[in-house]
């Protein structure tokens, strides 16, 4: 898929505002090229799926759609538009490169090639290297969506009782863990007792299972890795995060907590995810 605007689409020989937006799913590679556009960028969006390129086609200058692993033509694409800056913003889960494996281009097949192993740093990294050594600066998301990260506090009109600071703090060192291993970056407690741990399904598949598991009020923690690169995969909760908290059965959220790090993750829809946690008597808070 190719939109191209006529007023728009003749490549800038000037680079220095000009940005390619490799985006994964969810909102939040629309909310970043409307905050590009506003800071005077020429954004062409580089589209990983049918719903991105949709969410992207009336924002951008231009949208190119691409499968997740053609590295090359990426960058042969970045060179014809003259874009010297990059910015990776989206979901892109590792079971969707898994299923498109027959979609990697030469170049990806020899960046994989050598990587001591598949995990979502060693891939990031290796890709993101590949275009700094090519002339491309990767930027970081919160170069432009800076007002998504939340400071320490209480985000919600109910505040965390003790028992629920104890699950938070609990949750909070395992979950720096398992994100240090690369493993995940969410853990679902519940009395200080471990429910679930994110790992290749995803924090909503996580957050689900856990709720089928404990038929009551949960805490779901999402932290940064230590030594975030802030390049790639930073953390991220929205309305489908609470969606997730959800009971099944009960079609009831029994007061659990979602407590994300502070500064570190990001809160999409933010106004309609503290207008929620209300009506459900949920709690939302950022802590460190």
């Amino acid at each position: 898929m190719q939109k191209t605007d006529t007023n728009r689409s003749m490549t800038n020989t000037s680079t220095e505002k000009a940005l390619g937006l490799i985006a994964g799913e969810g909102k939040l590679p629309s909310i970043l090229a409307q905050s590009a556009k506003e800071k005077g960028y020429r954004v062409i969006g580089f589209a990983l799926s049918d719903a991105a390129a949709h969410q992207l086609e009336h924002i951008v200058d231009k949208v190119y759609q691409i499968a997740p692993g053609q590295v090359g033509r990426s960058r042969e694409l970045f060179d014809k538009e003259g874009l010297k800056n990059a910015v990776f913003v989206g979901k892109v889960p590792k079971l969707n490169l898994l299923r498109n494996i027959h979609k990697l281009d030469w170049t990806a097949i020899k960046l994989i090639s050598k990587l001591p192993n598949l995990n979502d740093d060693a891939i990031q990294f290796a890709v993101g290297d590949f275009m700094e050594s090519h002339g491309i600066r990767v930027l970081t998301q919160s170069e432009f969506l800076r007002d998504l990260f939340p400071e320490v506090g209480v985000l919600t009109k109910r505040q965390p009782s003790a028992e629920e600071y104890a699950d938070i703090n609990y949750g909070f060192k395992v979950a720096k863990e398992i994100a240090r291993l690369d493993i995940g970056q969410t853990v679902v407690v519940r009395n200080r007792m471990i429910l679930a741990i994110e790992a290749i399904e995803g924090t909503d598949e996580a957050i689900k299972r856990a709720v089928n598991y404990a038929r009551g009020p949960i805490v779901v923690v999402k932290v940064a890795k230590p030594n975030q690169d802030q390049r790639f995969d930073i953390p991220t909760v929205g309305m489908s995060t609470l969606n997730s908290m959800l009971s099944s059965e009960q079609g009831k959220t029994d007061g659990s907590v979602l407590a994300v790090e502070a500064n570190e993750t990001m809160v999409v829809e933010k106004d309609e995810m503290t207008k929620f946690c209300d009506e459900h008597n949920m709690i939302m808070v950022a802590v460190s």
